[in-house]
């Protein structure tokens, strides 16, 4: 039997985004069809802006980002592939632009970026105050998002993206330039972390926290 807090947890579950890879748009899009860009972008805008919104507070640039990846596909669709995880593909562009631009701003061009930009990557996990009217949920988040801030930021981008993004391994992989093994690797020691400091019968709850996907949304 779940308890009242997991079963209302559980009707808060829902999938915010259908970005199912859409094979024929992009075909579509290499043909020059520019219904298609536009289809593109209205799937993907707001969550590559909502990723971009973990490295930087500048909604400007991130919103200018993501419309000059748009540009640049257009302008470069005789040259793309024509078989792509469009998905992996679009969150990999954006990041290499977006974090090109930060450096940039920055004037940081002679360092590597992940060490200083992966630092401020960060992101909140929250259960929707119309959805869930209970103060002991509400407090569950809360202490969970305490836990998540003190992960390392390469370990809240691969949580984030797995359960957020709901990316695979092999999808995370291409989209941090990591191996496979590796994303693996930082995920499992991400989810040791959070459940040993996790009594057993609240971690429970916690999996279902992770399934939720209430998270800040600006754009």
């Amino acid at each position: 039997m779940c308890s009242i807090l997991e079963a209302e947890l559980l009707q808060c579950i829902y999938v915010s985004f259908n970005l199912e890879n859409d094979n024929s748009t992009w075909q579509d899009l290499l043909k020059g069809d520019k219904n298609a860009l536009a289809k593109l972008m209205q799937s993907f805008f707001r969550p590559l802006a909502n990723y971009g919104l973990r490295f930087t507070s500048d909604k400007e640039l991130i919103k200018d980002s993501v419309q000059e990846l748009f540009i640049v596909l257009w302008e470069r669709r005789n040259q793309l592939a024509t078989s792509v995880n469009l998905k992996s593909y679009l969150f990999t562009s954006f990041r290499r632009l977006l974090l090109r631009k930060i450096k940039k701003l920055h004037k940081t061009s002679t360092i590597n970026l992940d060490p200083i930009y992966m630092e401020s990557f960060s992101f909140v996990l929250g259960i929707d105050n119309k959805m869930i009217a209970s103060e002991q949920a509400k407090i569950l988040s809360k202490h969970f998002n305490e836990l998540i801030a003190k992960l390392p930021a390469r370990q809240k981008e691969v949580v984030y993206l797995k359960f957020f993004e709901t990316l695979s391994r092999e999808e995370i992989s291409n989209v941090l330039e990591i191996a496979p093994q590796t994303v693996s690797n930082i995920l499992q020691i991400a989810l040791v972390k959070l459940k040993s400091a996790t009594p057993e019968s609240v971690w429970k709850l916690y999996k279902i926290l992770l399934m939720l996907l209430f998270v800040k949304n600006i754009f």
